[in-house]
């Protein structure tokens, strides 16, 4: 755990100094360059949300875009008699004395010490007990690292990532309780940070570590402290589902409509792949199917009311015996962090976890010829936008894990999101390698009888090369594996009647 730990610290760390999330903390050397004296303080401006003073003709924060507000002699204070000023005034009326920049606190340290310090002055302290703990950090001596960020800490409760290194620290020292407290904390802090902000790559990929770091210390405690803290997980993701559905419930269910007609399938020539082969064209009838894939928030209403009802009556008849339709592997159970996103898609379900789903939901799963059809239009082009590979229009490699429908422009030509790259999907098929010499030319549904494996399309985030994208591609899988990198969508038969209503 610790090497895991070590190998991944400073990658982690990175990222918090050059994004947002490090917003509060501020350049050492530019706040030397605007000193405050008793001269300029009436003509400077200051950061609202970090303090740093700024000269008047500057008008927005460098660190965190806030805009400057007027730093005025109204903000100024005797030393002495600590009285405010009047605006306009630049020594006090009582005892003459110069006036100074109003202190933020009077306080004492972890030392005892007096705190009276300035926004800005408070910034640079951070900023150098943080130098000071990475330097100690680097040179393994955690004990002084730990002294340097608990200033920090004082000095700025509310910093992400002084937390996150207080954890990593306590968990070198092996704390494990105050590693999970700073841990616990920096996922807090995450959580309140504003919407926007949230939606940024980088917040999704340390929001996602943290969690990870705060599973694996978990895996350590007595039962009895396990327990308690799964129970509190579990209810703060209830709440965090609950209100994801109330507000995206309408957009993640989306269908879009696949005209009737006929595509081209398969692929051939010199991408020859003997399962893909022959091309051959097909022809469909309309139906629907999900824009998006399942994301964790759906499915977590699945698996509630399994729990709560006990009513498997949409389950396929040949599941396994009493199949709750927890989605996880027996490394990864429903504790995992991952499923605390909402906007996820899901993973690690099987084939009858998806079937399950997908009637429980008034769907079903779409065919093989189906899926492909959605993905790729009429056309046979490789991949969703055509026939050139572009890595940046899918969710694949260093990206990670991140909320459907994060690559707009990478969409095929009906709409669905995610078709290459996220997860690979479940497909409703029996798989068979030479499926294709002889399937209907009139909505294929896959071998009619049992080939002990269910057709899987779509290459996930984790495929290795380009054409494992190409929408052609045929996988498969038994029907009970489970697997990080598969999910699936849902689609439904097309009825002449559901759009006349729709358009009354």
């Amino acid at each position: 755990m610790k090497s895991f730990y070590l190998a991944t610290f400073s990658v982690i760390l990175n990222l918090f100094l050059c994004n947002i999330l490090f917003s509060q903390s501020t350049d050492k050397n530019n706040l030397e360059n605007t000193p405050i004296t008793k001269e300029n303080t009436s003509k400077n401006r200051m950061c609202p949300e970090c303090g740093r003073i700024y000269p008047g003709d500057v008008s927005f924060c460098s660190i965190d875009g806030k805009q400057l507000v007027e730093y005025t002699a109204a903000d100024l204070i005797c030393p002495t008699c600590k009285e405010k000023a009047a605006p306009g005034e630049k020594f006090c009326k009582k005892d003459g004395m110069p006036l100074i920049v109003q202190p933020l606190t009077e306080q004492k340290d972890p030392e005892g010490n007096i705190v009276n310090l300035t926004p800005a002055e408070i910034a640079r302290k951070i900023q150098t007990h943080i130098e000071e703990g990475n330097r100690f950090k680097n040179e393994e001596k955690y004990t002084d690292a730990l002294n340097e960020f608990k200033q920090a800490v004082f000095l700025h409760p509310d910093n992400i990532g002084i937390h996150f290194n207080l954890g990593g620290i306590y968990w070198k020292l092996e704390n494990q309780k105050l590693a999970l407290f700073h841990m616990d904390t920096c996922r807090d802090l995450l959580e309140m940070l504003p919407e926007e902000k949230k939606n940024q790559e980088n917040y999704q990929k340390i929001s996602q570590d943290i969690y990870l770091y705060i599973y694996k210390l978990e895996k350590g405690l007595l039962p009895e402290e396990k327990q308690k803290r799964e129970a509190l997980v579990l209810e703060k993701r209830n709440k965090k589902m609950s209100a994801a559905l109330e507000k995206n419930r309408d957009k993640w269910s989306e269908m879009v409509l696949i005209p009737a007609g006929k595509f081209v399938m398969g692929s051939g020539g010199e991408e020859f792949i003997p399962e893909e082969s022959p091309i051959h064209e097909v022809y469909l009838d309309a139906y629907y199917i999900d824009k998006y894939e399942v994301t964790n928030a759906l499915y977590w209403e699945f698996v509630r009311y399994i729990k709560e009802t006990g009513d498997h009556s949409k389950c396929h008849p040949e599941e396994p015996k009493d199949k709750n339709h927890v989605p996880g592997t027996v490394h990864t159970n429903w504790d995992y962090p991952y499923y605390d996103y909402p906007g996820y898609p899901v993973s690690r379900v099987d084939w009858y976890d998806a079937y399950a789903y997908a009637a429980w939901a008034g769907k079903r799963l779409p065919t093989e010829a189906e899926w492909e059809k959605a993905a790729r239009g009429t056309d046979g082009r490789r991949y969703p936008w055509g026939n050139v590979w572009d890595a940046t229009l899918a969710n694949v490699g260093p990206s990670g894990s991140l909320i459907v429908g994060s690559y707009d422009i990478g969409k095929s030509i009906y709409g669905c999101y995610d078709v290459i790259g996220s997860l690979s999907e479940w497909c409703n098929d029996w798989y068979h390698a030479e499926y294709y010499h002889k399937s209907p030319s009139m909505n294929p549904k896959g071998p009619d009888y049992s080939t002990g494996v269910r057709i899987i399309k779509g290459a996930s985030l984790f495929a290795p090369y380009a054409y494992k994208m190409r929408c052609a591609v045929r996988m498969f899988g038994k029907p009970e594996d489970r697997n990080k990198s598969i999910g699936f969508r849902c689609a439904k038969d097309y009825v002449p009647e559901d759009e006349e209503n729709k358009a009354k």
